[in-house]
């Protein structure tokens, strides 16, 4: 994949070009965290509470927010992983 390229709106959006949709499978409604990392801006896909289902070892559910949190990035690897195998 090579550079992509988007415009700024005068809202501040961004339209996310359709290699990057494709190759990331970025859906309607999905949301994106933004981080600076050096002079770089970082765009990386929340996964959704649909994401974690199964994917946690206990029997119960989190408690709280902040355990649902917590356990997103592994959840968000056990996805991408899926998502690779079905290539």
């Amino acid at each position: 994949m090579g550079s992509s390229v988007s415009t700024v709106t005068s809202k501040f959006q961004v339209t996310l070009p359709e290699d990057v949709r494709k190759k990331f499978r970025v859906d309607i409604g999905e949301r994106i965290s933004w981080e600076v990392q050096g002079d770089s801006l970082v765009g990386k896909r929340l996964p959704s509470l649909m994401d974690l289902a199964g994917c946690l070892k206990s029997d119960k559910p989190p408690a709280t927010e902040a355990d649902y949190h917590q356990a997103w990035p592994d959840a968000a690897a056990a996805r991408d992983k899926r998502i690779k195998n079905q290539k």
